[in-house]
């Protein structure tokens, strides 16, 4: 299974991930003068999962929603590989869609604040969540990269003839042994660099509040 993700699709995952780099790219005017149009559907899943993870979760929420989206979405974009133009959209198409959810301050702070840890909650040490941040990118990415190879490769097979079902089989089957682990891992990663994030920015706004009122 490892050979088959990483090994048989690696050049199209480094195709998948130039993709990625012209959506962030496009994503640039998008954010600069705001065009609502393009950036009211990426926001509007962006605060769904903000509603689904809900106030100050549980770690163990925040990577459990998080993982679902990630392994449910992404697998949807590989398996749209019915034409291998499909998958190729779609890594543009994401690359522009973080590209304006990162572009927009606000909607990044709401994503911190929505994390923050409650009153005895756990806060991971800034070290800590600094690694968890640097891993997310290791791990979340290159998972997104190798489906879109996968996805581009299975297009490439169907239209040479070969049946759907039979072209997605051992990809669902490698998605799910390969992929969806690595995006569990990635997911609490990602929980716990949010939760670091939020929670200095807590502390920080409690010092200054605090300094104000003095």
């Amino acid at each position: 299974m490892l050979e088959f993700v990483l090994v048989d699709h690696l050049r199209l995952a480094l195709d998948a991930a130039l993709l990625f780099a012209v959506g962030l790219f496009v994503s640039w005017p998008v954010v600069h003068y705001r065009l609502e149009a393009i950036s009211r559907l990426p926001l509007a899943v962006f605060r769904l999962v903000l509603r689904l993870i809900g106030r100050s979760p549980g770690i163990p929420r925040m990577a459990g929603v998080i993982w679902g989206f990630n392994s449910v979405a992404i697998f949807v974009y590989m398996a749209s590989g019915y034409h291998p133009l499909l998958p190729k959209l779609f890594g543009i198409w994401v690359g522009m869609n973080i590209g304006i959810i990162m572009g927009m301050a606000r909607h990044a702070e709401d994503l911190l604040q929505a994390g923050a840890p409650a009153p005895g909650q756990w806060a991971p040490p800034p070290l800590l969540g600094t690694v968890c941040g640097a891993l997310v990118l290791v791990l979340e990415l290159p998972c997104f990269w190798f489906a879109i190879a996968m996805g581009i490769r299975m297009g490439q097979a169907v239209q040479s003839g070969e049946p759907y079902l039979a072209a997605v089989a051992p990809r669902a089957m490698a998605y799910l042994c390969v992929i969806v682990p690595v995006l569990a891992v990635s997911a609490l990663c990602e929980a716990i660099a949010i939760r670091g994030s939020a929670g200095r920015g807590s502390h920080h706004d409690d010092t200054t509040s605090t300094t104000t009122e003095d």
